[in-house]
């Protein structure tokens, strides 16, 4: 089966079962999804930063879990602000004391440290900023909102991948990901404002059109960056996915890397009053 045949399978397999959990589901039944994958990707990162080292991907991977379920708690200091605050700062010096304690593998001390305080923020924050858009707004709005971002991030991907297939052109950037070309990111941003499109008219009613385009746009946008970023660890680490557990997807960061830059900038915009459904 070619690559594409092997995405649009998974897909049918898991849309689903995401679409089931975000709206049948108690909330913490999808802050259970949301933290699992969020798991994944961790374990994926701390596999890239960390190749051959099975206790700093342990550490890394349980450090990101706590970093998610810290920001779920208390909804990114919206409750509770001091101790998210604390905890979060915690990363550093546990990172730190487990170089410390390490000592044959202080000469490669530098990057692993910082790997551990950042990698638990990359991976964590994004996918805890999807999770929190379900307690977002009243009724179903949240999910819509959740679903949104998906959507935003995920035809982004598509949109990039026809355009630039059939248009083609300049290439985007070359030195991260040859494959990308101008006419790709505009057909990733036309992309994302359809779904944001397909929200209001079908399961978000309550999303006034044109502001929910002009977010899926900068969403859009961020999204892309979110991809070009993964793709230079990837190039850093070496590797061409970061895992195979998805069939013609890699792994699951490769499959959430936009939705992670995505979600912050729609539950930042959220958050913050920017956007009022109706």
């Amino acid at each position: 089966m070619s690559n594409l045949a092997f995405r649009f399978l998974t897909a049918a397999i898991g849309v689903p079962v995401i679409l089931a959990i975000l709206y049948l589901a108690p909330l913490w039944g999808w802050y259970l999804l949301c933290g699992a994958s969020m798991a994944v990707a961790a374990a994926e990162f701390f596999g890239m930063t960390h190749p051959g080292d099975r206790p700093g991907q342990v550490l890394g991977t349980l450090l990101s879990v706590g970093v998610f379920s810290l920001l779920c708690y208390t909804r990114f200091g919206e409750t509770r602000p001091t101790v998210m605050l604390f905890a979060v700062l915690a990363l550093v010096p546990l990172a730190l004391l487990f170089a410390l304690a390490r000592p044959r593998e202080l000469p490669t001390a530098l990057p692993r440290t910082t790997a551990l305080v950042f990698g638990p923020l990359y991976v964590g924050a994004g996918m805890a900023a999807l999770a929190a858009l379900r307690t977002v707004g009243t009724g179903t709005q949240g999910a819509g909102l959740a679903l949104m971002t998906m959507m935003i991030a995920w035809f982004s991907d598509t949109g990039g991948y026809f355009a630039g297939k059939n248009i083609g052109g300049p290439k985007l950037y070359p030195e991260v990901s040859p494959n990308k070309t101008w006419s790709g990111g505009v057909g990733g941003v036309l992309g994302s404002m359809l779904g944001a499109a397909f929200a209001h008219f079908v399961y978000l009613r309550e999303l006034p059109l044109v502001p929910g385009l002009l977010l899926a746009a900068a969403a859009g946008v961020f999204g892309q960056v979110g991809d070009f970023c993964e793709s230079a660890l990837k190039r850093s680490a070496g590797v061409k996915d970061s895992g195979g557990i998805l069939p013609g997807h890699g792994g699951i960061l490769d499959r959430v890397d936009a939705l992670l830059f995505a979600a912050l900038v729609v539950y930042g915009v959220c958050r913050a009053g920017l956007l009022q459904l109706g």
